[in-house]
């Protein structure tokens, strides 16, 4: 069976940061306390959805040879999804920030390991 030693090491980093971010947050939620625009059984900040989006996309934007096209694309899809959760009250603008420069700080400081 075929392995790329740089692909396989690539996947780790990826899902591995996937992981330990995920600890960040759930960390960060706990520590901070602070509670969603709506009624909820779970903490608002910082956004998950902002943190993992921010850091699937920064991930893939630093670590790959993409065309501008799909670099516009990807970045419109994450504003999209930010904006659906402004929208629908289920972030304030600073969780969802908050939670964006997690994921953008900690995918960059993945990829550069």
């Amino acid at each position: 069976m075929y392995s790329d030693k740089k692909s396989d090491k690539e996947v780790l980093k990826f899902f591995g940061g996937l992981v330990s971010l995920q600890f960040i947050v759930k960390l960060g939620k706990q520590l901070i306390k602070e509670d969603r625009p709506i009624k909820s059984l779970t903490y608002g900040m910082p956004s998950t959805r902002a943190a993992f989006m921010c850091f699937i996309v920064t991930y893939l934007i630093l670590t790959n040879k993409l065309k501008r096209e799909t670099i516009l694309l990807l970045i419109g899809g994450l504003l999209i999804s930010l904006y659906a959760k402004f929208h629908m009250k289920e972030h304030s603008l600073r969780q969802i920030l908050i939670g964006a420069i997690i994921g953008l700080g900690y995918a960059y400081l993945i990829s550069t390991l």
